[in-house]
């Protein structure tokens, strides 16, 4: 008795000197090989030759644990509307914390007005319905929904919008509202700050800016801003 009760008490002081479980459960766990390092989502991406960091990073108004993806376009660019298809299919599949927002430029007089009119169609929400129908009237139809001064443009972006079974009463007062307004001012100080030269221009959490050419191509594009999303998500 006397020696099973020393083996006893030796087998447990060894096992306490070499940190070994004194359960089978610990032990086992203590078995598993240690879990090898997340791989690196921008590890194929090189900052300055595929994406560009923003310095100072311009805050998102997304919700915490979202990351926002900015598309900077314009209604006339015809890169955009290439894109914008894609982008539609991207919004199907693309990771669960991206919240994706559009931004129109107003470089000129008739960017400005399409600002206009794609705010004014947020406000009414009907942007989700007729985006990309404003896109084909343009670059299919050859209508350009912009007129000589913001009297002929509001007529012909008002004529379009009824013909699509907008109100025209309402669309004519929130493209003259005060909200819509802000809302173009606004575009134009986030672009300036993205400090976009061109479009289609694509901006994640307000810190890295790619776009088509810089990434190689548009499937290549949407990849990295998947990759810069789940960077971000980590953080």
């Amino acid at each position: 008795m006397a020696a099973r009760a020393l083996r006893s008490a030796f087998a447990l002081l060894a096992s306490l000197a070499l940190g070994v479980a004194a359960t089978p459960q610990a032990a086992a766990q203590a078995a598993k090989p240690a879990a090898a390092p997340a791989a690196n989502p921008l590890a194929k991406w090189q900052a300055g030759r595929h994406y560009r960091v923003l310095s100072p990073a311009v805050p998102s108004s997304v919700a915490p644990g979202k990351v926002e993806v900015v598309e900077v376009f314009w209604y006339g660019c015809g890169a955009c509307y290439i894109l914008d298809p894609q982008l539609e299919s991207w919004k199907r599949t693309k990771p669960a914390t991206a919240e994706f927002v559009r931004v129109p430029v107003v470089w000129n007089d008739s960017a400005k007005r399409h600002a206009k009119l794609f705010y004014t169609l947020q406000a009414l929400k009907q942007d989700g319905r007729l985006h990309t129908k404003v896109f084909d009237a343009i670059h299919r139809g050859g209508t350009p929904l912009v007129g000589r001064d913001d009297a002929s443009s509001l007529a012909a972006q008002r004529d379009w919008a009824k013909a699509n079974g907008v109100d025209a009463t309402a669309f004519t007062n929130t493209w003259n509202s005060m909200s819509v307004d802000v809302k173009v001012r606004q575009a134009d100080d986030l672009v300036r700050r993205y400090r976009a030269e061109g479009t289609p221009y694509m901006v994640v959490a307000g810190k890295y800016a790619t776009d088509m050419s810089m990434a190689g191509g548009v499937p290549q594009m949407l990849e990295l801003i998947n990759a810069l999303v789940a960077a971000e998500s980590r953080r």
